[in-house]
């Protein structure tokens, strides 16, 4: 756990616990969308969110796809988008007649090859896990396998921000269940309806909708914004890090 979390303790004892702001200037949009409700934790989602992954993920599924000769169907991109890898494999394994167990084998290793070659992460990720870190706990709750959202977080140098991580593994079912966000939440100490979620894809919100949460969507440039509390163009939003000195 960071530095950043220990400061919880003094939180609650100055009284922001029970909704109290510590501050004013808060912008009109956030105003209208959340009043005066202050979260007590925030999960983020991390591909397409916090590291530009979202980029490795489509080479590796056009590699994949194209390889199989995969023919995709109107509403597979949206499908995939967000998806588990195993998801995945078995769409492009339907879609190309293949072995199932062959295509999911062939997204690993080149998914991991593309790794392999660096992460970026997302503009304005760093400074708003850095800001609300300083508010309160977080947690990540990502489509991925827990060794691989531990190994992505590590190499985008975003480890130690967080106090909880969830992944397709960690629960009985992946996104757009909303098992990992309400798993989430319990670590965190924190009742659903007391938890800001962030995410980019519809499949990410659908589960931080039904879990409870309340909703910043994010979404990736060429993707419809899903339904949500208030929707974002950026992490970079100057007003996002207002919202969040208010608290």
């Amino acid at each position: 756990m960071s530095a950043a979390h220990d400061g919880r303790a003094d939180r609650r004892e100055d009284g922001r616990e029970n909704g109290q702001r510590s501050g004013a200037g808060i912008p009109a949009r956030f105003a209208e969308a959340f009043g005066d409700w202050v979260p007590q934790a925030v999960v983020f989602d991390c591909d397409g969110l916090l590291l530009d992954t979202e980029s490795v993920w489509q080479r590796t599924e056009d590699l994949v796809v194209a390889r199989h000769g995969a023919r995709l169907l109107e509403g597979d991109a949206d499908l995939l988008h967000g998806s588990t890898i195993e998801v995945a494999a078995e769409l492009i394994a339907r879609r190309s007649g293949h072995d199932e167990q062959e295509v999911l084998a062939d997204l690993h290793r080149e998914f991991d090859r593309e790794l392999a070659t660096g992460i970026r992460t997302m503009p304005g990720a760093a400074e708003i896990l850095e800001l609300t870190g300083q508010k309160v706990p977080l947690g990540c709750a990502s489509n991925s396998w827990l060794s691989s959202l531990e190994e992505k977080l590590e190499r985008g140098g975003m480890r130690e921000h967080f106090a909880v991580l969830e992944a397709s593994d960690t629960v009985e079912r992946p996104k757009p269940f909303p098992d990992m966000y309400a798993a989430a939440a319990r670590a965190l100490g924190a009742a659903p309806e007391q938890v800001l979620a962030l995410e980019d894809s519809g499949t990410g919100a659908q589960a931080a909708r039904e879990a409870g949460l309340r909703l910043i969507a994010v979404p990736v440039g060429g993707h419809d914004a899903p339904p949500s509390d208030l929707t974002l163009t950026s992490l970079t939003d100057p007003d996002l890090r207002a919202w969040i000195a208010s608290w």
